[in-house]
């Protein structure tokens, strides 16, 4: 079967491989440092999966816009494979209702600034690396 981006089992193969080596990292990421004390209630490990994920995001997206040849299967792999696995949106989401959950209003908030904000400027800052302006 052909899909709008190759063949089926380039794509599906291109995913999951990315995603396998995503969530691997992640998994490192939080294994290492979410037990970390640090000045914010944030777990460490997902804040940095999460800023380093956006990070890249950015730099790719820059760069693969300046790279049309590039093809579906090598996309797939680094945006939808790696970085969405990398990514911890829905663990960021669970963190917070845990805070939510426990009344403890000031961490979520700042959890949630830290994460949002900080991976938007994370992926503002892979655009400008890759464009230069850095």
């Amino acid at each position: 079967m052909i899909t709008k981006d190759g063949p089926l089992w380039l794509v599906v193969v291109s995913v999951a491989t990315g995603a396998s080596i995503g969530a691997l990292i992640r998994w490192g990421l939080t294994y290492i440092f979410n037990g970390t004390q640090w000045f914010l209630s944030s777990p460490l490990g997902t804040v940095f999966s999460n800023l380093i994920a956006a990070y890249l995001m950015g730099a790719v997206l820059a760069w693969l816009s300046t790279r049309p040849d590039i093809s579906p299967a090598v996309r797939l792999f680094i945006i939808t494979g790696f970085l969405g696995a990398l990514s911890t949106l829905t663990a960021v989401l669970g963190e917070n209702l845990h805070f939510m959950l426990t009344g403890q209003w000031l961490a979520s908030l700042e959890h949630f600034a830290i994460h949002f904000g900080g991976a938007f400027f994370a992926l503002v800052l892979g655009v400008l690396t890759v464009r230069g302006h850095l």
